[in-house]
């Protein structure tokens, strides 16, 4: 990587209950690789919390779960940042910019990038676009794009999928403003290019097959409590294992 690529560093942090905003947070950053960025992507409690004041660019992308509570793999996070030690300039090195997926039919309408994006100012952090926020209540959707547009965007089953078939109504014009900010912010060096949005990024998984049986929790292989009629011989098609390997 040249060294003008090197400062590219972009991290991206979520809080998600049921997979929404997490499929967005993977959307931002599928974006962000084809601008040339080193991309991570985290929910904000996996993350090293004390590393923060170390991240130039960070998008925070949360949903709102029961009356405008925050999801639970942001809520240690969350709390870190009340804290009433943090200086208030403990972020003026950050640029950040906030999604929040919500639905206006709750009073609470995205609370907590509402929060997020109001204590993330008080401690001295730059904003890079005005707070994004998805609403479930827009004629065209809230956050999760059409699978035709973004190939390898699978929301999670259960609430998820019902944005599955929306082209989002506040996302795509957020980016937009996000990506415009931060390609005038970082402008690609000597040619280097956008990557085209026709080209499929590298696999983020792979799913590999074992030739060994499935076993029970015993130990015994092939284990059917229910019948004896499965043959030892099997094909191995049928008793192969899959394993997700990232």
């Amino acid at each position: 990587m040249s060294p003008s690529l090197e400062s590219r560093r972009l991290l991206v942090l979520f809080g998600s209950e049921t997979g929404c905003a997490e499929d967005v947070a993977h959307a931002v950053a599928r974006d962000a690789r084809r601008r040339r960025f080193a991309v991570r992507v985290s929910t904000m409690d996996d993350y090293d919390r004390a590393r923060l004041i170390d991240e130039p660019l960070v998008v925070f992308v949360c949903s709102t779960t029961g009356q405008g509570q925050e999801p639970a793999n942001m809520r240690r996070f969350w709390r870190f940042l009340l804290r009433k030690d943090l200086p208030r300039d403990s972020l003026d090195a950050t640029r950040f910019a906030v999604f929040g997926l919500g639905d206006s039919a709750y009073p609470r309408f995205n609370f907590p990038a509402k929060k997020l994006f109001k204590r993330l100012l008080q401690l001295g952090a730059v904003p890079l676009v005005d707070r994004g926020d998805g609403d479930d209540q827009h004629y065209l959707g809230s956050g999760c794009r059409t699978v035709p547009s973004v190939p390898d965007l699978v929301c999670s089953p259960s609430p998820a999928l019902l944005h599955l078939n929306s082209v989002d109504g506040a996302l795509d014009p957020w980016s937009q403003q996000l990506w415009a900010k931060l390609d005038a912010l970082y402008p690609l060096p000597p040619g280097t290019t956008v990557v085209p949005k026709d080209v499929l990024p590298p696999p983020t998984f792979q799913l590999l097959f074992t030739d060994s049986p499935t076993t029970d929790a015993s130990g015994g292989a092939n284990a059917d409590h229910g019948s004896d009629s499965t043959p030892a011989s099997a094909p191995a098609a049928a008793t192969a294992g899959a394993a997700l390997q990232n």
